[in-house]
């Protein structure tokens, strides 16, 4: 194969090796930090300093004889810093018991990007260099290596999102390019016997990776799932000699918890529901956020009608077969706010809880989605919100956010909890149209802050003002939780 072909083949799996670290790596991350903007935000900053770094190391590298050698023994470094990744990601949960969660955060995406992420991004100036034989044609070069980099990063972010990753977990997606760029040294190498030697031992490699025993799932997780959306795992919790608890995670935060043998949820939230909605025979509920369909069940007792949006099929799948979902309840993969804008249903109750581990998403409950929801209303409805247990301060600044929101969009709103602890509490937030005339179980007194802070599609400000009380959430969690593995 000529030269040239070999470095356009090289750079586009370049290309797609990074976008796998990237989106890989976030992945890996998500269990122990969530998916919240900072961890976004933390690996992309990463990313690019990698391949700022990279870019100028490949440079000064790029000036030396021999690169072809040079060349094969960063990929080499490579592959093996990839394959490491998802063995590095399991140790950095010990970090944010030591660290504030910010700088924990931080220090992991470096620790587990920066170094795979600076030798690969090398490669670009050499194969530059290695492509150009006169001063002339170095920026023709440079667009055609780096457009091929850039096509071979788009194909990876489509194959690794919609493909690899919800199909075969993150691990074996960081394996399968790791090989794939061991593979591609094979083209590097003039000699016979050289090729015959590395082609041994790379498949050899990827034998080991793909037919090596993989460790055994700890007994009590009965299901586990990395994706796109995050990981899911399903746990049984024994409480006692009687009692087992069924807990679904996502990014390692629980959900929901079911107790197996009276098959009704110990979340102290869905009684509080339960015990402040009516029991209205042929009446019609949406739950948006169905987790493990315990609050749609309790509605199904409650006679409703009940249809769930979950925006994750595994967790709809999960909530079927390990949580005993009420066959009469209607699912819908979607987006919750997908669904309200094309929804021409009418609903006696809707139910808010979208949580995703400890992330709100902003979108779903902006003025602009709660005025199109008031559509979707009969006369006396009730919307039901659940949130976060903080009210006041700057750590409660989501909160009455949230607040502020709804009464802009003409709800009238009262707030129940069962406890005064903010950090081990949820706020079920109860919004009508026409004010509730009598008091609810467990109805607290609040007020509203005089704030401009509307939370609305084009100003989406929930998430920025719930991190403080994101990170907390998050930070209690890893401290206290012993489901972390």
């Amino acid at each position: 194969m000529k030269l040239k072909h070999t470095i356009f083949i090289i750079s586009f799996i370049e290309g797609a090796t990074v976008m796998a670290i990237e989106i890989g790596s976030s992945k890996l991350l998500s269990p122990i930090f969530g998916s919240s903007l900072y961890v976004w935000s933390s690996v992309l900053a990463i990313t690019l300093l990698g391949l700022a770094c990279g870019y100028f190391i490949g440079g000064k590298l790029s000036e030396k004889e021999h690169l072809k050698k040079i060349l094969s023994y960063i990929l080499l470094l490579t592959v093996v810093l990839i394959f490491l990744m998802p063995y590095c990601a399991k140790y950095l949960s010990l970090l944010a018991t030591v660290l504030p969660l910010l700088p924990a955060v931080i220090a992991s995406s470096s620790l587990l990007i920066l170094p795979s992420i600076v030798w690969l991004s090398t490669t670009s100036p050499i194969l530059i260099a290695l492509l150009t034989t006169d001063a002339k044609s170095s920026g023709a070069n440079s667009g055609k290596i780096y457009a091929v980099s850039t096509l071979g990063g788009i194909v990876a972010t489509f194959m690794c999102g919609f493909y690899f990753i919800p199909t075969y977990g993150v691990t074996n997606t960081l394996y399968f390019f790791s090989i794939i760029l061991s593979w591609s040294l094979l083209l590097l190498l003039g000699k016979k016997k050289d090729k015959l030697f590395y082609l041994i031992g790379i498949s050899l490699f990827t034998l080991f990776i793909f037919f090596s025993k993989k460790p055994p799932i700890h007994s009590l997780v009965k299901y586990s799932s990395d994706g796109m959306l995050g990981k899911i795992e399903v746990i049984d919790k024994r409480i006692d000699s009687i009692n087992t608890i069924r807990l679904l995670l996502v990014n390692h935060i629980v959900q929901s918890e079911q107790n197996l043998k009276t098959k009704r949820s110990t979340s102290e939230y869905i009684h509080i529901i339960e015990k402040n909605i009516d029991s209205l025979p042929n009446k019609k509920a949406l739950v948006l956020g169905l987790g493990a369909g315990l609050s749609a069940n309790m509605l199904i007792k409650k006679n409703y009608k009940t249809t769930a949006i979950e925006l994750d099929d595994r967790i709809i799948q999960a909530s079927k077969t390990y949580f005993d979902l009420d066959s009469t309840v209607k699912t819908i993969c979607s987006d919750a706010r997908v669904y309200i804008n094309q929804c021409h249903e009418k609903y006696d109750l809707i139910m808010f809880d979208i949580y995703k581990a400890e992330e709100q998403p902003s979108h779903v409950i902006s003025k602009e989605s709660l005025q199109k929801l008031k559509l979707m209303l009969h006369k006396n409805a009730l919307i039901v919100i659940n949130t976060h247990g903080y009210l006041n301060g700057t750590i409660g600044l989501g909160t009455q956010c949230l607040l502020a929101t709804l009464k802009l969009a003409g709800f009238n709103l009262k707030i129940c909890t069962a406890s005064t602890d903010p950090n081990y509490r949820n706020l079920i937030i109860f919004a009508t149209e026409k004010p509730l005339t009598y008091k609810l179980y467990d109805e607290i007194n609040f007020s509203i802050t005089d704030s401009l802070l509307i939370n609305t599609d084009d100003k989406p400000v929930l998430e920025k003002l719930n991190a403080e009380a994101s990170k907390t959430w998050r930070l209690n969690y890893i401290k206290n939780s012993t489901y972390i593995h």
